[in-house]
């Protein structure tokens, strides 16, 4: 991953990052810079952004005592992104580990399989869900795959949901 050119002071976030070991001139380790506490001095705007996500991350920021620029809020934005893009892919090769497994011992050329969902992450994140469809479907490309999510938010209805459309198409006949 290229994060921005490298300003001449660092931001807060980016000096954490570079902590981390993130980044193209990443340290990884060493002391671990400060990061300012309270409210700024001068209180700086809110970001502006045609969505609303860099201003809702620069008002989480300031809830945090942290004096958050722009590029701040960018590099949050950014590391969010990224690591729950990770979680839908991890997720994704999971379930897609079990479903080929299923498909190989039925020896089936295409087989349909519908899965129940649940989770919090699932239901609310706003782009978890697709990211995880697409990244299960890419990696069982001989697989047709219905995704029912549960609402009883227990993990149990997951499994109900998936038993009930089960046997609905044993009932069917497919």
């Amino acid at each position: 991953m290229r994060c921005a050119p490298r300003p001449q002071s660092d931001s807060p976030a980016l000096a954490w990052l570079r902590w981390a070991g993130v980044g193209d001139e990443a340290t990884a380790g060493g002391d671990r810079p400060a990061w300012p506490r309270g409210p700024p001095a001068t209180p700086s705007p809110p970001p502006r952004s045609d969505s609303g996500d860099r201003k809702q991350i620069y008002n989480i920021l300031r809830t945090l005592g942290l004096r958050p620029s722009a590029t701040d809020c960018d590099i949050v934005r950014r590391a969010c992104e990224s690591v729950s893009t990770r979680a839908a892919h991890m997720c994704a090769a999971g379930l897609a580990g079990v479903i080929n497994r299923m498909r190989e011992s039925r020896s089936e050329d295409v087989m349909r399989i519908t899965v129940g969902v649940d989770g919090s992450v699932y239901k609310l994140h706003p782009s978890f869900k697709e990211r995880f469809h697409a990244s299960v479907r890419r990696l069982t490309p001989n697989c047709e795959i219905t995704f029912i999510q549960s609402e009883d938010g227990s993990g149990r209805g997951a499994a109900l949901v998936s038993a009930v459309a089960c046997k609905k198409a044993c009932m069917l006949g497919q």
